[in-house]
Order: structure tokens, then C-alpha cells, then sequence
């Protein structure tokens, strides 16, 4: 068996040697390539297609019938792939790898060679010896300088006239001027190297040259060179490119040996691997065409019927769909074929469904119900009710049966029922409270009338007894009501009266207001309504909530603001839910909550604003504040409700509430109304 070596590497892995009787054809030496033919490899990668395609090999001796493509094309397109890299990319890389690190060497050579003629040159400098002197011994110096496998690599010098200076090989060339020296190639050298180290000051050259002491044998050179400016000197080394080749092609051939025997072992696992698979393809088509035998049992009464059926594995892997389930999912089954089913159910749902089936045994079914969501292809959701049964099949695999009836619409309406009984109990709580209020509010006016008329009275008193007490302040000067010196008490007692009369009249004008909140009003949207004045009233009846939860709150009423037409009552019910909700929301006293109204002239829209500077919400529970029943507080007795409500308030106020909130920077509600207008129909709340 043959394989391919075409690679740009293993073309250059050629043993040069001058052919007898041909002379030099335009300065160059032509060269025969050898190596190749001594391993008699073919020379492209069709050679080995047609090799192996040549090779007849029994398939019924030791391979399955069917061998299908998508079995054998991956195991040949690999070792395809493991040739083309190896002789692509892994050889190339080594080589270049290997010609950088020659590079490096006569760079640091070099760098050495400088070392010593700066070393000479300071003795010079310092007058040990003289220049020509210290010329002459860096010159022996390098002269005598070895290095390389046999000892024969060198240092040369000439100046930058040029001059040959020093050459271990060539002293012919010593003292004569090389300006017109050419290599085989007519390539003027050393103009080459004075160009070089005059634009970098040092730099690798390539050319050709004698091989070490052979004058006779020449070779491709690559060199680096750099001036000592001080004494106009340039010093070269370099190495030879053959030797270079030679070391490549002693790693190609260690590599080819360890390359053959990979692939020889990757050949024997491929084969295996063929034969394996092909066996798994037999064995697959086997179980289908059972599979298709035991479906036709079944398929027309599973195909008729409204409800969901689907049979999966035990890895709740499906292998049937009916067309119910087609037709509400959106999907096929050949897209089906591919998903597990739990795929196409939420992750919080995931786990019961898996313990569910890990429960089915043989014996019953009916027991086994189930109700839990789907999501369709849509990306919408269904709530289904499932009962299971395990089947047995021919080859005692598990496979599980799933009928399931869609109750999406039937539990959309007992939440519909509950969210109206949840509204009728809080109604109704509402009431009760209104009643109470109502009550209260009676019992308290009248012992806060009787308190405001004794005050009056209490003022009258103090205003005619007060000339009586200055007169007999003026004879008896040490005159003390009780404990209190007279001149301190006559100082205090007029603003402790207006005190208790302001105080007792704030007390009757929060009861005024909370009768009002928790009157029995109708649910008309008649009244023409001052944002302002709700806004007002509900602040004064949580103004306690407030004082507890920050003490930076600020509201900023608009002047001259238009009037809107709806329910005050209910309006300051939104109000109240919404600073109420913030204040919750705050953790800190030294966050602050704002209020703000306004009036946008572009729209004619009047617009509320509560912004507090709590925590924030995140995203996805943003998404579904305003939905019924969901809270953050349920262990605070929160229901869910009070969002809910309050949007369907201004919804029917024909305006709109909108929530805007960064985590841990706060969250603003704003409500959008429309100013009042003669011209709209009056409506009524729904």
C-alpha cells in the first residue's frame, strides 16, 4: 500500500550532488533528486485514491451487507485529513520552525564575534596596544573561530569599501577589493551585505557559496551580517541551507515511520469502526420495520382521536406523534423525531413529569394523571391533563404511551373565577371596612365637636380673665398660676388653644377623608376630578406610612393643572396602592419617594409619576407585575391584586399605567390620563 508525500517539505528533501559532464547553466548548478525514488512513494494524493480503489476486498467476508456513506465517507475523509495535515502542516511547521532556530544561532554568533572585537577594541582604547595592533588580533581571533557539526563553520571580515579583510577559506581573497564579487546566481554579494547593514545595521543575506573549505562544491548560504562602525568592519557567519535539509530530511524519515504506524493503526480502528457502525444501521432498520408492523395496530384509531397522544422511550426520546398533537404543536414529526420530550417542557416542570413516568408500572395505568404544561413551536404554552401507560415491546424495550386532553382554556376560566372571587372578597372587605370606618369616624365627631366647642370656650375664658390677672400681676408680682409664673403662662397659653384647636381640626379632617375613601360611592365617571386634590387627600391618609418609610419624600404638584373627568374615589385608590407599594419597596429611610404631577400639552395628557429609589425589580418580574394574583409578598398576606386593580382603574379612566425599574436604582409608575373634555361621552366604570 502507498501513501502520498506531496508536500512542499518533502519536495526539498532532496540529496544534492553535481552531475558529471554538464557545465553551469546561467551561474547555477543543476541538481538530481535521489530520495524520492529511493522510498518509491507515488507522488499525489489521486496515486493513493486510485490504490485504494484498486483494492478489491471482500465485503461479505467480514462487513455487513449495507455499509452506508455517512459511516465510511467520516472514516476516509479522517485519514484524508490526518495525511493532508501531516505532510501540510505539521512538516512545513517543523521546517520553519528549525530554519528560525539556524537563524537565531549565527545571530548570536554574530553578536558574539562583535563581543570580541569590542573587547580589542577597548584595549585599544585604552592604549594597552594600538589599533592597527588590536586589528590585526581580532582578525586571528576570528580567524581561528570554529563551530557546527564538523567544525568547519566560520567567521568572515571585510570592510565596507568592500575589502576582504579576513576569510579562514579564501586568503586569496584577502586584501583585494570584492566589489564586483558575484555567486553562481550573478548576485553581487558583498554590495548585498554592505546594503544590508547600512538600512538595519545588521541582517540575514541569502546567497551561494563554496561549501567550508571545498571550493568546488557550492551551496545555497543563508548568512547574517553587521558593521562595527568604529572600524568600518563588516562581520558575517552563516549556515548552509543543505545542512538545514539534511536535518529535515532525517526528522521526515523518523516522523514517516511513526506516521505509518499511526495510520496503521488508525486503518485497523477505522475498519472496526465501519463494521460497527454498519452493524448498528443493520440492526436500526431491523427495529423500524417491527416498529412499522406494531404501528398499523394502532395508527388509524391514534390518528382519528382529538386527544394528545405521543410515544417516547425510556430517554423520552418521541417516536410517534398523532395528528392532534401536530396540529395544536406547530410541529412535524420529522422535526419531533430529533427532540426529547422534555424539550417541550418548562425546567420547573421537568423533574415531577420524570419522577411521574419512573412510577408507571405494567399493571395500571389509569392511576398515573398528570397536569402539566407544553410549549408549542410558537413559543406558547398549553396546560394539558396526561395519563401514561408502559408498553412492552418485541425486544423488551420500554416505551411509554402519553394520552393527554388540553385544559388551557378550561383552567384560563377558573382563574378568571377565582381573580372575580378574590376581587368580591376584597370588595366585600372593603365594604365592611367602609362600614367600620363609617362608624368610627361617627363616634369619633362627636367627642371631637364637644372638644372643638370647649376650646372656643377654653379661648373666650382666657381672653376675659387675662386683664384681671395682669392687674393683680401688677400688685402681687410673684403671682404663679399653679406651678407656672404668671408672665410665662400669659406667653403660652394663647398658642397652646390654637395648637389644640389646629390639632383637633386636622382630626376631623382626616376622619372627613376617610369616610369619604370608604363611602358607598357609585362607580360613575361623572365627576370632573383635580389630580391634585386626589393626590393631596391620599397622601394625608398614609402620611404615617410615609413618615415611617423615608425621610426624603418630596411631592410636586403642577400648577394650573386641567381637570380630568372620572371617580376621585377611585383614582385615589390608585394613588394610595401605588406610594403605598413604593414605600414597601423602600429599605432604607434615607431613600426617597417622589410624587410628581404634570401636564404634556403634545398629547394633552395628564400624567402622575411615583418614583422611589429602591431596590428595583428585574427584569422578568417587571414583565409580570401587573398580571392577577402575582406577588412578591405573599408572606406579607400580599395577593396580587392591587396592580391588577389598579390598571383596570385607569384603563377605564381611558388612560394607561406603565412601570419602569433598574435594579438597584429604583422604580417609577407613571399613569397617563386624558385631560377633560366637553366633547367625550360620559362613560361608567366597568
Amino acid at each position: 500500500m502507498f501513501f502520498p508525500y506531496q508536500s512542499a517539505v518533502f519536495r526539498r528533501q532532496i540529496f544534492f550532488r553535481k552531475v558529471p559532464g554538464q557545465e553551469k547553466d546561467n551561474g547555477r548548478h543543476n541538481f538530481t533528486a535521489e530520495y524520492r525514488s529511493a522510498l518509491n512513494v507515488p507522488y499525489n494524493f489521486a496515486s493513493l485514491i486510485s490504490a485504494v480503489t484498486a483494492m478489491k476486498i471482500p465485503a461479505k467476508s467480514f462487513l455487513p451487507n449495507i455499509v452506508p456513506a455517512k459511516i465510511f465517507m467520516p472514516v476516509l475523509m479522517s485519514m484524508f485529513l490526518f495525511i493532508g495535515t501531516f505532510f501540510g502542516y505539521i512538516l512545513p511547521k517543523v521546517e520553519a520552525h528549525l530554519m528560525e532556530r539556524k537563524r537565531e544561532m549565527i545571530h548570536a554568533l554574530s553578536e558574539s564575534a562583535m563581543s570580541s572585537i569590542r573587547y580589542y577594541a577597548e584595549l585599544a582604547d585604552n592604549k594597552s596596544i594600538t589599533v592597527d595592533e588590536a586589528k590585526r588580533q581580532a582578525a586571528a581571533h576570528l580567524r581561528r573561530l570554529r563551530y557546527g557539526p564538523e567544525g568547519k563553520d566560520y567567521f568572515w571580515i571585510n570592510d565596507t569599501h568592500p575589502t576582504m579583510i579576513m576569510h579562514p577559506y579564501r586568503p586569496d581573497l584577502e586584501g583585494k577589493d570584492v566589489t564586483d564579487t558575484e555567486d553562481p546566481a550573478g548576485m553581487k554579494l558583498f554590495q548585498a551585505f554592505l546594503a544590508t547593514v547600512k538600512e538595519t545595521g545588521g541582517g540575514y543575506v541569502r546567497y551561494h557559496w563554496q561549501w567550508q573549505d571545498e571550493p568546488t562544491r557550492i551551496f545555497s548560504k543563508i548568512s547574517y551580517v553587521q558593521e562595527y562602525r568604529p572600524w568600518h568592519w563588516v562581520i558575517g557567519t552563516g549556515v548552509y541551507v543543505e545542512d538545514v535539509r539534511a536535518q529535515i530530511a532525517a526528522i521526515t524519515k523518523r516522523m514517516t515511520f511513526i506516521f505509518l504506524g499511526i495510520l496503521a493503526i488508525i486503518s485497523i480502528l477505522s475498519v472496526y469502526i465501519i463494521w460497527q457502525g454498519a452493524a448498528g444501521e443493520a440492526h436500526r432498520l431491523e427495529m423500524e420495520e417491527s416498529l412499522r408492523k406494531s404501528e398499523n395496530k394502532y395508527r388509524l384509531l391514534a390518528e382519528t382521536a382529538r386527544e394528545i397522544i405521543l410515544l417516547f422511550d425510556s430517554n423520552l426520546q418521541i417516536s410517534y406523534a398523532n395528528t392532534a398533537w401536530k396540529r395544536i404543536s406547530g410541529y412535524l414529526l420529522s422535526e419531533m423525531k430529533d427532540m426529547n420530550i422534555t424539550d417541550m417542557i418548562p425546567p420547573e416542570q421537568q423533574e415531577p413529569f420524570q419522577a411521574k413516568i419512573n412510577q408507571i408500572s405494567n399493571d395500571r395505568p389509569d392511576d398515573y394523571l398528570l397536569e402539566t404544561t407544553f410549549i408549542l413551536k410558537n413559543k406558547r404554552t398549553i396546560t394539558v391533563e396526561a395519563t401514561f401507560a408502559k408498553l412492552e415491546t418485541a425486544d423488551q424495550l420500554s416505551t411509554f404511551l402519553m394520552t393527554a386532553r388540553d385544559i388551557t382554556e378550561k383552567k384560563k376560566i377558573e382563574a378568571q373565577t377565582k381573580m372575580q372571587q378574590e376581587q368580591l372578597m376584597q370588595t366585600d372587605k372593603m365594604i365592611s371596612l367602609g362600614t367600620l370606618v363609617s362608624g368610627v369616624a361617627h363616634e369619633i365627631n362627636n367627642p371631637i365637636s364637644s372638644v372643638m366647642l370647649n376650646i372656643q370656650v377654653f379661648d373666650k375664658l382666657w381672653h376675659a380673665i387675662q386683664p384681671i390677672l395682669d392687674n393683680h400681676y401688677e400688685e402681687n408680682q410673684d403671682l404663679e398660676v399653679g406651678t407656672m409664673a404668671y408672665p410665662q403662662l400669659r406667653e403660652r397659653m394663647p398658642r397652646l388653644l390654637l395648637y389644640s384647636q389646629e390639632g383637633v381640626e386636622r382630626v376631623k379632617r382626616i376622619v372627613g377623608d376617610l369616610k369619604e375613601f370608604s363611602g358607598h360611592k357609585p362607580s360613575d365617571l361623572r365627576e370632573t376630578v383635580n389630580l391634585n386634590q386626589v393626590v393631596e387627600k391620599a397622601v394625608g391618609l398614609i402620611s404615617s406610612l410615609i413618615k415611617k418609610a423615608t425621610c426624603n419624600f418630596q411631592v410636586v404638584y403642577s400648577e394650573s393643572l386641567p381637570t380630568i373627568q372620572g371617580n376621585s374615589q377611585r383614582l385615589s385608590q390608585v394613588v394610595i396602592n401605588l406610594v403605598v407599594n413604593a414605600c414597601q419597596a423602600l429599605t432604607d429611610p434615607k431613600q426617597s419617594l417622589s410624587i410628581t404631577t404634570g401636564y404634556i400639552e403634545e398629547s394633552e395628557e395628564i400624567f402622575l409619576e411615583v418614583r422611589d429609589t429602591g431596590p428595583g425589580m428585574a427584569p422578568e418580574i417587571l414583565a409580570r407585575i401587573k398580571d392577577p394574583f402575582f406577588t412578591t409578598k405573599r408572606d406579607s398576606s400580599g395577593t396580587g391584586l392591587g396592580l391588577s386593580i389598579s390598571d383596570t382603574i385607569v384603563r377605564n379612566h381611558g388612560g394607561w399605567l406603565d412601570f419602569r425599574s433598574i435594579p438597584q436604582e429604583g422604580t417609577t409608575a407613571t399613569i397617563l390620563l386624558p385631560r377633560y373634555s366637553t366633547d367625550e361621552v360620559v362613560g361608567r366604570m366597568i
